[in-house]
């Protein structure tokens, strides 16, 4: 079966998402070979996922799906990079529903690429928030986006301020 033939084949373990990564109009050749490179980019993604989080192999295919509904949206660099951020999030919010951990993923992508707040600093400020505070990581994360569009980061050390001291505003009631 000449490679035309085969692309069916290489793409058939990739969701649209995955597939549409490969992109249209390349060569047949080329095709084939993107889409081997992506069904790879995507495996060591997850991979480094669950390593990272301790999350098992039966939960691949759920966040391989979140994965590529950010990827979808036009967040992250790479599959590599969602991945990352998607470990981040999880480690320092917990487990948490499909649709949450893809928002608040996809606002710490939001905080960095406008406010250029590190994706740790962030999820580690609304981590701070959800446990001193009592709010979701997808509120925590609204509050950090209103607090820096209102002036609260004037001296850049907003996140750092949340992080240090939303426990001792937590005290005071």
């Amino acid at each position: 079966v000449p490679l035309v033939g085969k692309v069916g084949e290489l793409t058939a373990g990739l969701s649209g998402t995955a597939v549409a990564a490969v992109g249209v109009g390349a060569a047949a050749i080329g095709v084939g070979v993107l889409a081997v490179n992506a069904a790879d980019d995507m495996k060591g993604a997850m991979n480094d996922f669950l390593a990272s989080t301790g999350k098992s192999r039966e939960e691949t295919e759920r966040y391989q799906g979140v994965l590529e509904n950010i990827y979808a949206n036009n967040y992250g660099e790479s599959f590599s990079d969602i991945g990352q951020a998607m470990a981040e999030v999880t480690k320092q919010l917990g487990d948490m529903d499909d649709a949450e951990l893809q928002n608040v993923t996809e606002s710490a992508y939001a905080l960095r690429d406008t406010f250029g707040y590190e994706i740790p600093e962030s999820t580690r400020a609304a981590k701070a928030m959800v446990d001193n505070f009592g709010v979701t990581g997808e509120e925590a994360m609204n509050l950090i986006a209103s607090g820096a569009q209102n002036g609260l980061d004037y001296s850049g050390e907003l996140l750092d301020s949340i992080s240090e001291y939303s426990v001792q505003f937590d005290k005071m009631g």
